[in-house]
């Protein structure tokens, strides 16, 4: 299966790359676009009870987290950079609904209380007490 899977992504891949070519796109990434469709293609299949294999599904859909939270984080102001864990955790979660299609509300409400504690810590981060603690969040992913 895992066979069948890497060489969809790799026709994706490259039918990607020629619609990329074809309409001059610099925004467009290949290796992306060919992972997210791949999964959501077998995430459709999967809940259509033709496909099976969640581990390759909970892959996939793990490494367009990841993009997504590396892409965002590219674009973002460093002061931004304060809201990580609030925003990889909303991502893990979208992921899992997605994946799993259980809305949990605790998750839920946690993922919303981070948000309010960053976005506290954001507002006040100019305070001497905290301002420390947010250079500390800042920097606590800072590429060596």
């Amino acid at each position: 299966m895992l066979f069948y899977v890497l060489l969809g992504i790799s026709a994706l891949f490259f039918l990607v790359l020629l619609i990329k070519y074809l309409t001059k796109s610099k925004k467009l990434c290949a290796i992306c676009s060919a992972v997210f469709l791949a999964w959501f293609f077998l995430l459709i299949l999967f809940y259509a009870g033709k496909f099976s294999n969640q581990i390759i599904i909970s892959i996939l859909l793990g490494m367009s987290i990841t993009g997504i939270y590396y892409l965002a984080e590219k674009n973002a102001g460093k002061k931004l950079t304060v809201f990580r864990l609030p925003f990889i955790s909303t991502l893990i979660a979208f992921g899992y609904f997605l994946a799993a299609l259980d809305f949990q509300f605790s998750a839920i409400i946690f993922i919303l209380a981070l948000w309010l504690v960053f976005f506290l810590l954001y507002l006040f981060r100019e305070n001497p007490g905290l301002s420390s603690f947010a250079n500390k969040l800042i920097e606590c992913c800072k590429k060596w």
